[in-house]
């Protein structure tokens, strides 16, 4: 997981500014990481987490809205990506008979094989982590990014 950072360290006068950027920077290396991770799949990290989301419901489906409600990034096309699990077969759609309008997406059995091939992959990304963090290093941040999330002070 070694990252050559193609970006120079600056200091701005604002330590908001620069955590701002640092994050933003450390956020999409991430995201690219797990887009790694999953690609053997020839699926992206939104659709992994899409496919995670649909397996915890099991054996019932949700609809796009709380797929979405659900996403880390909520600015993806969630039915678009949707769309791409449906046509390798790891989603299909179904219309409830109390309201045809909905649509419910449900994870198939080739999904949760997918999911089952991609998940040591996915935990060996996540253990690469730890050779740059430890575990107290990644507990503090992701207590640093809810309290910054959250707005309140500790």
């Amino acid at each position: 997981m070694k990252h050559q950072s193609t970006t120079q360290t600056h200091h701005h006068r604002f330590p908001a500014l620069d955590a701002i950027i640092n994050v933003s920077i450390a956020s999409e290396f991430l995201r690219q990481q797990v887009d790694k991770a999953v690609a053997p799949l020839a699926i992206t990290g939104v659709q992994y987490n899409i496919l995670r989301i649909l397996k915890r419901v099991l054996p019932e489906g949700v609809s796009r809205t709380d797929i979405l409600r659900q996403l880390i990034e909520k600015s993806v096309d969630v039915t678009r990506s949707i769309d791409g699990l449906a046509k390798l077969g790891y989603v299909e759609r179904t219309r409830p008979e109390a309201d045809r309008r909905l649509s419910m997406t449900k994870i198939t059995e080739a999904g949760i094989r997918a999911l089952e091939q991609v998940d040591p992959l996915f935990f060996t990304m996540l253990g690469e982590m730890n050779a740059v963090l430890s575990d107290d290093e990644l507990r503090e941040l992701s207590r640093l990014c809810e309290k910054l999330i959250a707005g309140r002070e500790v």
